[in-house]
């Protein structure tokens, strides 16, 4: 029997089969929807002691009553419509009935929301009807905007919801079709819907499109596109973008040729680096004080003398914390020098240049001595007066050398390689920069090059590139990019083998040490954990922070683990339903619900989002 009962008069019934309650959005979008509407679908109660009424179905409905009472939106006693049942009805029935809905399709929701604006409702009136956040009302409308054809094969699960959302990007539904048409025969993924949509477009958020800008791109007439569900903005003029990028780097360019002298001035794109024939000088000091020079100089010998003492000591602690103490203490020096006279001369100038460039993060850059290898002056091949090297008036011995033969041309220098072999056992120091030396020059040339006339080694770059292509850690390509725009590469263009190996040995110690951890950075081999023993006590050894140099997302790996195994993996990171909430959901949901998760702002450094990583770090 339908009636109308005062709400006060209403108590939840224990009867009622829901004990896990809905989400708390689906809980506030009942509020709204009973604030605007009132109540749509009747309660069902049975009768109960004191003249009360046990809800038996309809829990939520009477929590979100009580709710708007509470605040005063409505009477404590405002009718609500019920349907009474007797108390020797199937109440397990009716509840379990009443908490088991036929969703609606999202489609279906989405052009439902598409009508509500062609009626006349704001997205503000949206929002606020539905307990909805209005950037979710504009992302239904959004998608309820795609081509009603795309709709009806969204419904028939021709393609997932993700690609619908790419669909957005580009509102021309004859764009869209044809879109689809032809990538649903072999690759109707989300990226490459919007590649095909946006051509050529450049991301707002970084690189060119960051360092044009918005405001800049607007004015000189250049439309934009968007994506509401990766916050990304794209414009889609990518020849104006790239005029408007040469413009201010010409800008930048004239500034500098204003107030420098730099031998040549380049401007690049920001996707290229300067020519690969070429070496970074590096800034000479300049004018510094005598009496910061010999406290310098001071401070390196003392602390090359305590080093001694710890290596023959075995690095007590005490020798320990005071050569710390002092390696700060000089570094400080040194750093304060470079401050104030470091800078690069006149005649570095005379011959080499800079280039004007934007980084990844559309940050203007500017990279100073850049010298093309043919334009550095070379050391002098003759003796010191001016005469190539002969002996009393002869050949060098190299060349009277073809007298003999080749028998015991070969048995000369194995002699000679033995005993420089002994002698080099009485100067580590040299051997240890033979060795760096060696490792350097190959590292750095940007080519293989054998040292067969010094050592029999060879060392090479390890690249770090994934399967697809890419290292997938700004941070740490970013770190090692800065690393190597620090390096004094000068040297490697000197043309003489001899003076080039004399060039390397009269660098600075603390120079040396950057090249050499750059080098063995660079040609280190490290795998997955457990795969080299050797490998997983050098990470361990470093204390290496991997959260700092990467991050789990949806791209990277989420996407590329099977659902069982998504499920089994981050079951006991989440809350305890979390498993059984989406084990019923396609994979492309569980991969979205942990992409947020790891992806969110987090609360701390010990929040699980933060600090997990594979087991394979």
């Amino acid at each position: 029997m339908n009636r109308y009962v005062p709400l006060n008069k209403l108590v939840i019934s224990e009867k009622n089969v829901r004990v896990v309650s809905a989400s708390k959005e689906a809980d506030r979008e009942l509020v709204a929807s009973i604030a605007s509407q009132g109540v749509l679908q009747n309660l069902v109660v049975i009768p109960s002691a004191k003249g009360k009424k046990e809800v038996v179905a309809g829990g939520r409905r009477l929590a979100s009553l009580h709710y708007l009472a509470n605040k005063g939106e409505i009477e404590q006693d405002c009718p609500v419509p019920c349907l009474e049942k007797s108390s020797d009805a199937d109440l397990t029935e009716i509840s379990l009935a009443e908490n088991i809905h036929a969703a609606m399709h999202p489609a279906d929701q989405f052009v439902a929301y598409s009508r509500l604006v062609d009626e006349g409702l704001s997205v503000e009136d949206i929002a606020l009807r539905f307990g909805v956040a209005k950037a979710l009302v504009a992302k239904r409308l959004a998608l309820g905007k795609v081509a009603p054809k795309l709709l009806d094969r969204y419904r028939r699960d021709s393609f997932s919801l993700e690609c619908l959302m790419a669909f957005t990007v580009c509102d021309d539904h004859k764009r869209q079709l044809a879109c689809y048409k032809e990538l649903s025969q072999s690759s109707l993924w989300p990226h490459t819907i919007k590649s095909w949509l946006l051509g050529e477009a450049y991301v707002l958020s970084k690189g060119i499109g960051k360092f044009v800008g918005k405001a800049a791109y607007l004015k000189a007439g250049g439309a934009l596109s968007s994506d509401l569900f990766e916050d990304e903005i794209y414009l889609s003029d990518s020849a104006l973008v790239e005029e408007l990028a040469k413009q201010r780097l010409q800008r930048e360019a004239r500034k500098l040729r204003k107030n420098e002298c730099w031998s040549w001035i380049e401007v690049i794109d920001g996707s290229g680096d300067a020519e690969t024939d070429s070496v970074r000088l590096q800034p000479v000091l300049t004018g510094v004080p005598k009496k910061l020079k010999d406290k310098i100089a001071a401070l390196e010998q003392e602390t090359t003398e305590l080093h001694d003492q710890c290596c023959e000591a075995d690095w007590p602690e005490d020798l320990d914390a005071q050569y710390d103490a002092l390696v700060e203490k000089q570094q400080t020096l040194e750093q304060e020098r470079d401050k104030h006279y470091l800078a690069f001369s006149d005649e570095q100038k005379s011959y080499s240049g800079c280039v004007v460039g934007f980084d990844r993060d559309g940050k203007l850059t500017l990279t100073q001595g850049i010298a093309r290898k043919k334009d550095i002056p070379q050391p002098n091949a003759k003796n010191g007066d001016g005469v190539s090297e002969t002996i009393d008036g002869h050949d060098t011995p190299e060349t009277q050398g073809a007298t003999i033969s080749q028998a015991l041309r070969t048995d000369l220098g194995r002699y000679r390689q033995q005993a420089v072999k002994a002698a080099l056992l009485d100067d580590p120091a040299t051997a240890i920069d033979v060795l760096h030396y060696s490792l350097c020059q190959q590292i750095l040339s940007g080519a293989y090059r054998r040292l067969g006339d010094l050592m029999d080694a060879s060392f090479n770059r390890v690249s770090s590139e994934s399967s697809r292509e890419e290292t997938d850690s700004p941070t740490a390509s970013d770190a090692l990019q800065a690393a190597e725009s620090k390096l004094d590469t000068q040297w490697l263009a000197i043309e003489d083998d001899g003076e080039r190996l004399a060039a390397f040995r009269a660098l600075p110690q603390s120079m040396k040490n950057k090249l050499v951890t750059y080098c063995v950075a660079q040609s280190l081999q490290v795998g997955v954990r457990g795969a080299n023993a050797t490998q997983d006590a050098l990470v361990d050894m470093l204390s290496v922070d991997f959260t700092g140099y990467w991050q789990p997302t949806k791209d990277n790996y989420l996407s590329r683990l099977s659902k069982p195994l998504l499920l089994t993996t981050f079951a006991p990171l989440r809350h305890k339903d979390w498993a059984a909430m989406y084990g019923d959901m396609k994979k492309s949901a569980v991969v979205e619900s942990m992409h947020e998760w790891l992806t969110s702002t987090p609360k701390s450094n010990n929040d699980r989002a933060v600090t997990w990583m594979p087991s394979e770090f």
